[in-house]
C-alpha cells in the first residue's frame, strides 16, 4: 500500500469517524438505529477499499512513476 493509498484511507476514516461515534453511542443506549450508522460507515469504508475509481487509477500511475524514478538502492547493487 503506497503513501497516497494510505492517505486516502485516513481521509475516509476521518469522514466515517462521526458515523462510527454516533453508531456507538446509539448502540450503548440500546437504540436499533445504531445498526444504520455503523452499517453506513462500514459501507463507505468498504467502497473506498474495494471499488476501483478513476482516482485510484491516477494514484496507481503516480506510484508507478515515483517507483520508476526513485529506485531502491539495494536493487542497484545487484
Amino acid at each position: 500500500m503506497g503513501i497516497l493509498s494510505q492517505l486516502s484511507v485516513v481521509v475516509t476514516l476521518a469522514f466515517c469517524a462521526p458515523l462510527i461515534t454516533l453508531g456507538a453511542r446509539y448502540a450503548l443506549a440500546g437504540k436499533p438505529l445504531a445498526l444504520l450508522f455503523l452499517g453506513l460507515a462500514a459501507l463507505v469504508l468498504g467502497v473506498e477499499r474495494y471499488v476501483l475509481t478513476p482516482d485510484d487509477v491516477a494514484v496507481a500511475a503516480v506510484e508507478r512513476a515515483v517507483g520508476a524514478v526513485a529506485r531502491d538502492p539495494d536493487e542497484d547493487a545487484n
